[in-house]
């Protein structure tokens, strides 16, 4: 999970406090590793890089009042992630399964989609050449019965709307799946799937038929558990029952009990920083060892609330293709866009709140007051910054192939995209190998399809001429 930011205010005219605006954003998080590898942003290539927050444990209620920025983002993905996924593994007749196994109550109170409307949404799109089925799971009964009046109201015909712990229902699940290619969003609050069951009857599933997981993994969950600890360490105070099994839901969903002993360095609880870096190394650890026991690939998003700040959580995509990989990637890209649009949106809108209940607004008037004139524009955002992400992606593709020699494209993403990833798409990626073809530096034209699955040469050397 490298994290990496590039300041890309000193690459472009900045005589436009809204060009100035845009182009800070452009600090991404980066966070692609494959089996062979930890995904902890330990490298050397480590910066700081912003995305954004979830909520804890016992936060839906209001978290489902309104749609924040960072369900902006995790939605921008699922909007065209599932779709892709459907489309690749659903061919030759082969049905597709999409699993929210802590689907919460289905829209915001505003009416916003929540996870199983989209996913929803998504299998209707694809229902003319791909047969795709929703599978919605909540726990909480409350939320379980506003979801299944949504699912009837705003769903299709044929989703299954299931109440009970996924836990619990997994393997009747599982079962029903067969043959299906499934893809898995696990979104909960707090901890998730015990990791058994993630690896042993998810990814491991028996047959053939693909299987992906989109994790949340909640790094402040992970960092208050490990207070906990400390609690528990120091001073010899005995923790309630509902704190222990809290430390015990957390050794399910990791593992085991190794995950306490990077929690021994943080001094409590005010030491968030090195908690949050804890939780970080705990989660990069977790990764591996799930990729090492399902010959998985994974891709690693740290989500941040706002830039600069510590992340909330991770998303995590398990999947055994370099396909899975590079589409992932390119939707985190698009949907980064949207998120950046509606922070600073948000942003924008509280600060003209504020100024119009101000009294210097009869003195300055509220536009002199907010930091934008207009709200962010995602396609000038674009326009003004992909000539950069390009530059950066040729430097960065550059830099790998003289450091380790030829790799395929796809696999290596983090290097690819670092600096740029939730920011940079596909696109991006396609046009910094044509650039670098036409300079002669690589064989690869960057044409074709399947241009990521290929493995990146060096340009031949010039035939020296015979005597």
């Amino acid at each position: 999970m490298f994290e990496l930011s590039t300041d890309v205010d000193q690459l472009v005219d900045n005589r436009s406090l809204r060009r100035r605006l845009a182009l800070r954003s452009s600090e991404r998080v980066q966070g692609v590793s494959n089996k062979d590898g930890p995904a902890y942003a330990g490298s050397s290539l480590r910066r700081s890089i912003p995305l954004l927050g979830g909520g804890p444990m016992n936060a839906s209620r209001t978290f489902f009042r309104e749609r924040r920025a960072q369900a902006v983002f995790k939605h921008g993905i699922l909007s065209r992630y599932p779709v892709v996924f459907a489309a690749k593994t659903g061919w030759r007749g082969r049905p597709v399964a999409y699993l929210d196994g802590y689907a919460g109550r289905g829209e915001y109170e505003d009416g916003s989609p929540g996870s199983p409307l989209l996913l929803s949404e998504k299998a209707e799109g694809v229902a003319a050449f791909r047969d795709v089925t929703g599978i919605y799971v909540e726990r909480n009964h409350a939320d379980f019965l506003n979801l299944q009046e949504v699912m009837a109201r705003r769903g299709r015909p044929g989703d299954v709307v299931l109440e009970g712990d996924l836990r619990d229902l997994l393997p009747e699940i599982v079962t029903r799946c067969q043959g299906h290619a499934l893809f898995a969003f696990l979104d909960p609050f707090g901890t998730a799937l015990d990791r058994s069951q993630l690896v042993n009857q998810l990814l491991n599933r028996p047959g053939q038929a693909p299987t992906e997981v989109l994790l949340h993994i909640s790094v402040t969950t992970v960092a208050r558990i490990g207070g906990l600890l400390r609690k528990r360490r120091e001073g010899g105070q005995q923790l309630k029952p509902a704190e222990q099994k809290t430390i015990e839901h957390a050794d399910r969903f990791l593992g085991g009990t190794w995950w306490q002993h990077d929690f021994e360095p943080v001094e409590g609880s005010a030491d968030r920083g090195n908690a949050t870096e804890a939780a970080l190394r705990v989660a990069a650890t977790y990764q591996q060892g799930i990729r090492a026991a399902t010959g998985c690939m994974s891709v690693s998003m740290p989500i941040r609330h706002k830039p600069n700040q510590l992340p909330k959580y991770l998303l995590v995509l398990f999947t055994r293709h370099p396909d899975g990989l590079w589409y992932f990637a390119d939707a985190v890209g698009k949907a980064g866009r949207e998120w950046e649009a509606a922070w600073r949106n948000t942003e924008y809108m509280q600060a003209k709140a504020r100024v119009n209940e101000s009294e210097q607004q009869s003195l300055f008037g509220a536009d002199d007051l907010l930091p934008d004139p207009e709200p962010f524009d995602i396609d000038a955002y674009v326009r003004i910054n992909r000539a950069s992400w390009e530059r950066i992606i040729e430097q960065n593709i550059q830099r790998l192939l003289e450091a380790e020699g030829p790799f395929v494209l796809a696999k290596r993403l983090d290097e690819v995209y670092a600096g740029v990833f939730g920011a940079a798409d596909g696109p991006q990626v396609r046009a910094a190998v044509k650039s670098l073809h036409r300079s002669g530096v690589i064989q690869n034209t960057g044409v074709g399809d399947t241009f990521h699955r290929q493995t990146i040469l060096p340009a031949r050397p010039p035939s020296k001429a015979t005597a």
